[in-house]
């Protein structure tokens, strides 16, 4: 299956974050790629035609990862012309990935897999709590699987907002779309909601920077139990979490 990494250098919170190195000496990106490498997936970085991302494309070649650039704004248009490219199939589906999430879960990225085997006529699957999908919570480790069908009947309507969020036009909208909020596992409930580890801005990048030897190896219910353990890190997390408030 395609995994399509959504990534630009011009994030308006923090400028270059796709560039800048973690403490082993990544990129965010590819921190993110390596995340992806033990999957069964083929990555893609989608990309803008802005110049400031030429930097970002040639990191992907570097990696043997295919790239495709579009419109900057219109994200929605960037993934349905991907898949055109692509040549996948209507019925097909394809990850949508955000890049400014190193942590991915690799237990919600092998069982989304296997949700779009066994879920064939789903529009939109993702693992979520309290039944809303993971994208709209702050923790970083979830992944979006969804029919390019689906994303190609929303380009009619040019709304903005689905424009620029690719797939909220698929799950605010369950009356015209098949959507399966998959439940996170029950063991990692407790607390889940104080969990931040998505990067949007310079205080997010400073705790990744502090946490990150100790968290890149290991998956997220041993993630979140280390970053629970730590009073600190609580509190810093809760911090952003009010900042961001979805």
């Amino acid at each position: 299956m395609y995994a399509f990494i959504q990534a630009r250098m011009g994030s308006s919170r923090l400028p270059g974050k796709m560039a800048m190195l973690l403490p082993d000496g990544k990129t965010l990106l590819e921190a993110v790629l390596a995340r992806l490498e033990r999957h069964d997936v083929s990555p893609v970085l989608l990309t803008t035609t802005q110049p400031a991302d030429d930097a970002l494309a040639q990191m992907a070649e570097q990696h043997g990862i295919a790239v495709f650039r579009g419109d900057e704004t219109h994200v929605l248009s960037r993934f349905t012309q991907a898949a055109t490219h692509f040549e996948i199939a209507e019925t097909d589906f394809i990850l949508r990935i955000c890049a400014d999430n190193p942590y991915l879960s690799h237990y919600i990225i092998d069982h989304t897999l296997a949700a779009c085997k066994t879920l064939p006529t789903v529009d939109y699957i993702s693992y979520g709590f309290n039944g809303k999908p993971g994208i709209k919570h702050h923790t970083g480790i979830f992944v979006e699987a969804v029919k390019v069908a689906a994303l190609k009947s929303l380009l009619p309507q040019n709304n903005p907002w689905y424009n620029e969020h690719v797939t909220i036009g698929l799950y605010e909208n369950p009356v015209h779309y098949a959507i399966r909020i998959l439940t996170i596992p029950e063991a990692w409930e407790p607390h889940f909601e104080k969990i931040r580890l998505t990067i949007d801005d310079q205080e997010d990048w400073n705790f990744c920077m502090d946490t990150y030897p100790r968290l890149a190896q290991l998956d997220f219910p041993e993630q979140r139990n280390l970053l629970l353990s730590e009073k600190s890190w609580v509190t810093l997390m809760e911090n952003q979490i009010k900042k961001y408030q979805k």
